[in-house]
């Protein structure tokens, strides 16, 4: 009998949700219907019982009227033009029903899980995709933490090889699911470098919905605060020459820039700085503060280029979704050179290697240790 009321209240609920609340042409044929058969019935002059009896139940329909109304012939027409329009608009929902269900069939939320640092969250991000998402869901994952130790990342080369099949595994997932199926969602607690390159990866993919962790709320969510102004103070390309082959470029967005570590791993090299007024930790819980940080980023690069560097060293102190947001704005045709360095302070030099982005028709990302890179002397 529970089972009866609780989906019986289930179906009632939906289908009240559905006929009065959902703004669709179904609903309104099937509330029009509606109106029409009550009016029919309770002004016109019918009167009459419905009775069906089994070995369970009885159900019994009285209709009575006092008359006055409508003549009895127009009440029947009234509820038989009120029967057919209901009739439509439960045909038209139905379809509408089996339409929605086959296409939800054929939609895929592609979430790409990207985990790299053992000091994370045990919340699955599949669990946290937006509700607005509609479609199978086909999780993606992205685990570096087999190659990680506690405080270093002990093989970024295995980290790296996980990552450089996944344009063609997205490619596969929309050639599978057809044109504007594939919805993605990426979210995750990686390094830096790692993370720079996933977004590369990834690009400017339509359909894509960047997450974060939000270590107060304890939970995954969108960047989907409000903008509070501030944007990167750029300092240090004013005074930059002509011709100078390489620079080193430090973003910002949650902790200062470690100079002296910059220095440690490439000397005197004239270096950059791209960092919010106000630093910390929940500086990028907006989408459009996001997308400033990464126009300022991709005009700045911009500047050099004009300016004549061929290559840039990039320090970035972001959260990871800033990190993925930067990644993907980089052109791998048209910016100069960009290696992403991994920041560990124990490590001597503090940032012990970085990632070589894969442009300029090179087709491959690589790993490069700071003792193996080789400085290009600035013209004099």
């Amino acid at each position: 009998m529970s089972f009866w009321r609780k989906h019986g209240d289930r179906f009632f609920d939906g289908l009240f949700t559905y006929v009065f609340r959902t703004p669709s042409w179904p609903s309104r044929l099937l509330r029009a219907g509606g109106i029409l058969i009550v009016a029919g019935l309770g002004v016109g002059g019918l009167a009459g019982d419905l009775s069906w009896i089994d070995a369970d139940r009885v159900v019994l329909l009285a209709v009575h009227s006092d008359g006055g109304g409508l003549p009895v012939h127009w009440s029947l027409i009234t509820v038989c033009f009120g029967i057919l329009l209901a009739a439509a608009g439960g045909v038209l929902g139905v379809n509408d029903h089996i339409a929605d269900r086959r296409l939800l069939r054929k939609q895929s939320v592609v979430v790409i899980e990207h985990r790299g640092l053992h000091q994370t969250v045990d919340t699955p991000l599949a669990s946290a995709v937006p509700k607005h998402l509609k479609g199978r869901i086909d999780v993606l994952p992205i685990d570096h933490r087999q190659s990680t130790s506690t405080s270093q990342i002990s093989s970024p080369e295995d980290a790296l090889s996980q990552i450089a099949g996944l344009r063609q595994q997205l490619r596969q997932k929309r050639d599978a699911a057809g044109p504007g199926n594939v919805r993605l969602v990426y979210g995750g607690m990686a390094p830096v470098p790692l993370t720079f390159l996933t977004g590369m990866m990834v690009g400017n993919e339509a359909g894509l919905t960047v997450m974060d962790w939000d270590r107060f709320a304890e939970k995954w969510r969108e960047p989907d605060g409000t903008d509070d102004g501030d944007r990167f103070v750029v300092s240090g390309i004013d005074g930059l020459k002509d011709d100078i082959p390489e620079v080193a470029l430090a973003v910002a967005v949650s902790y200062p820039s470690d100079a002296d570590g910059i220095r440690a791993t490439l000397g005197e090299m004239p270096l950059i700085r791209l960092a919010l007024p106000t630093l910390s930790t929940t500086a990028h819980w907006s989408a459009d503060k996001q997308s400033a940080m990464a126009k300022d980023f991709t005009d700045r690069l911009g500047d050099l280029m004009a300016k004549g560097v061929k290559r840039v060293h990039l320090f970035i102190a972001a959260p990871n979704s800033v990190a993925f947001t930067l990644g993907r704005h980089l052109d791998d045709r048209l910016h100069p050179e960009v290696l992403v360095y991994q920041y560990e302070r124990s490590a001597s030099p503090p940032f012990p290697w970085a990632i070589k982005m894969p442009t300029h028709g090179q087709s491959d990302a690589q790993i490069i240790r700071s003792g193996a890179i080789s400085i290009t002397p600035a013209t004099t």
